[in-house]
């Protein structure tokens, strides 16, 4: 069994972090959502807050010279990659996620502004479910399919037209969306303006190996 983390820490905020990024994913991904979730509950985020994800992370990891005795993060590409996956039994259970109908879900609203204690724009979980569902928890650009416990998938759902720069709500459909793993994800990312094509992914996974 796992023992407790005290709400409201570092720690607490990077596993759910780090849950919404699919178990796994790189420091500049964990920075953008963890900024997003601090300051939305009124959290501080000063200059040194990237030193704190990386300390705690590292803090909290076997293989780091830093760990304390809880291991809650794990390597994936080695030290020094910025790369971290969290071990399953932090992984959110299919229990502790909203219930969702398994039926054609094929429209949702997105983007909606959401006033708290700062902006931020939300996503629709039953529509990232159901392509998740749709895709049967596979990459679309590489294939690479992972069950880390029953009913618990490392994939993320990219969005082919980022919410993040709307300047109102939009009507998403599934066709939208499209399943990458966290390393094609990445990848869709690198575009300057525009996230990257499936097409242009493969052809970057294709001269890699080359």
């Amino acid at each position: 069994m796992k023992p407790p983390v005290k709400s409201n820490t570092w720690l607490a905020d990077l596993i759910e972090v780090y849950n919404d990024l699919g178990g796994i994913a790189s420091y500049e991904d964990v920075y953008r959502l963890a900024r997003e979730r601090r300051v939305a509950r009124g959290a501080s985020w000063t200059s040194e807050a990237t030193a704190s994800i990386r300390r705690t992370v590292e803090d909290h990891a076997e293989s780091s010279a830093n760990f304390r005795g809880r291991s809650v993060f794990y390597s994936v590409n080695g030290h020094g990659r910025g790369v971290w996956g969290l071990m399953p039994e932090y992984l959110r259970s299919r229990a502790d996620e909203p219930e969702v109908q398994r039926s054609a879900y094929l429209e949702g609203i997105e983007g909606i502004i959401q006033e708290q204690l700062y902006l931020e724009r939300s996503r629709d979980p039953r529509l990232v479910e159901a392509r998740k569902i749709k895709d049967d928890y596979t990459c679309q650009a590489c294939s690479f399919r992972l069950m880390v416990s029953p009913a618990k998938y490392i994939i993320d759902v990219h969005h082919l037209n980022p919410i993040g720069s709307l300047a109102g709500t939009i009507s998403t459909s599934l066709d939208d969306l499209v399943c990458l793993c966290p390393n094609c994800h990445r990848i869709a990312h690198t575009g300057h303006n525009v996230p990257l094509t499936l097409k242009d992914i493969r052809r970057c996974l294709e001269k890699a190996q080359a």
